[in-house]
């Protein structure tokens, strides 16, 4: 655990470094979108709407069940049994956040096919002056940006939570792996 704070600056020097030689010499060039960093929240808001329900109580979940991991990993009293439950309904609280950004996408995609739709006789009628640019912003706005957002949202949060739980609980629950495995052998 020493190790971490010293391979994350390692790593933030060398992002640094290369970015700047990158910029440097015009490979790269960085541009700043300000308007999301003003107001993050209407920018996450406007990408995940009301799956940021969902993602955020697994998020407290997915808290709570890692310092509840390492409080018992630290007791010396701790039941194999109960450890292996946590362990448990942590990796399927992680694999909850891939479900719910799949869902979610289904959702978004259901949405932005209705609203394209929406007020369109079986002849094309009011499509056809609308035109393909129309039905595009009709799709984009109707949920294609939802659909796309929560599934490269629940992705990304699906293997950075496994990332970090291997990071935050692995060698202290192998260390109890072993040690219960020498004792009851």
């Amino acid at each position: 655990m020493k190790s971490i704070p010293a391979i994350v600056f390692l790593s933030i020097l060398w992002t640094a470094l290369l970015l700047g030689l990158g910029v440097f010499a015009g490979w790269i060039s960085i541009t700043a979108s300000a308007p999301w960093l003003l107001n993050p929240a209407a920018f996450m808001y406007r990408h995940l709407r009301l799956s940021i329900v969902a993602f955020g109580a697994l998020f407290i979940l997915y808290g709570w069940l890692i310092v509840r991991m390492h409080y018992l990993l630290d007791r010396h009293d701790s039941e194999l049994a109960k450890l292996s439950f946590y362990d448990r309904l942590l990796n399927t609280t992680i694999s909850t956040f891939f479900g719910v950004g799949v869902i979610w996408t289904a959702i978004g995609m259901e949405t932005a096919l209705m609203e394209a739709l929406k007020g369109i006789d079986a002849g094309g009628g009011s499509m056809a002056e609308a035109g393909a640019y129309g039905l595009l912003e009709r799709l984009v706005n109707g949920g294609l940006l939802l659909a796309l957002s929560t599934t490269v949202f629940g992705g990304f949060c699906g293997y950075v939570l496994r990332l970090l739980k291997i990071i935050l609980l692995g060698d202290k629950w192998d260390r109890f792996i072993l040690k219960e495995s020498t004792e009851n052998g």
